[in-house]
């Protein structure tokens, strides 16, 4: 799928984007082009490119001749998150602990663990939440892969979305944090396979705790 990214379309993807994270549109409302245009004061045509992206990024729905709808998250979402990250991050580690054997520049990297830090101090959630997918974004990056990161741009989106909705309680803050630096310790080693079991560990152990906290936002 081929969208626009001119900066007029780029603005209001993020706007949306971070409307829809942030509750201002809710899951499941409807997000019609004309309505949106009017109150963002620019013509419809950025407005479905915009909405066209955020169908790509699976944050909206949308189907012809309807308005676009604002995702939902539910058990069955967060478990195909889960999976799918599973699959597709611990080989972005693993290449991206390859690229640094390899010579690559690791400073993009420890810049996003340590905005990624500063932003868990901070009493934005929004930061805090787009700092920690960022993160993962830069060892996508340094992995070098192409294809994977058009596989993990949708994915890095939901994850900032999930991150926003649920964030890890005040005890678990500490956990994360350690995490990330044993993680990107291990990467920035340019060991291979420890790079690939750090995030495989990562990862997983996320997904008991967001599934019971989900339970708990939706009773």
């Amino acid at each position: 799928m081929v969208v626009d990214d001119t900066s007029q379309t780029r603005r209001i993807y993020d706007d949306l984007r971070r409307s829809i994270i942030t509750g201002v549109y809710r899951e499941g409302e409807k997000l019609p082009e004309a309505r949106l245009a009017e109150m963002l004061g620019v013509s419809r045509l950025p407005v479905r490119e915009a909405l066209t992206r955020l169908e790509f990024d699976w944050i909206v729905s949308a189907s012809p001749r309807r308005s676009a709808i604002v995702r939902c998250w539910d058990r069955t979402a967060v478990e195909d998150l889960f999976d799918v990250r599973i699959g597709l991050e611990p080989v972005a580690a693993r290449l991206a602990a390859a690229r640094i054997r390899q010579g690559a520049d690791c400073a993009p990297l420890l810049a996003a663990l340590q905005d990624s830090h500063s932003a868990t101090a901070s009493s934005d959630p929004l930061r805090r939440a787009e700092a920690s997918a960022n993160l993962h974004g830069a060892i996508v990056d340094l992995a070098g892969n192409a294809l994977l990161a058009q596989l993990m741009r949708a994915i890095l989106a939901r994850m900032a979305w999930l991150f926003y909705l649920i964030p890890p309680r005040d005890s678990a803050q500490r956990t994360r944090l350690d995490d990330h630096m044993d993680l990107i310790a291990a990467i920035t080693s340019g060991d291979e396979r420890l790079a690939e079991y750090a995030m495989l560990s990562h990862t997983e152990a996320g997904r008991i705790p967001t599934l019971a906290i989900l339970g708990e936002l939706r009773h």
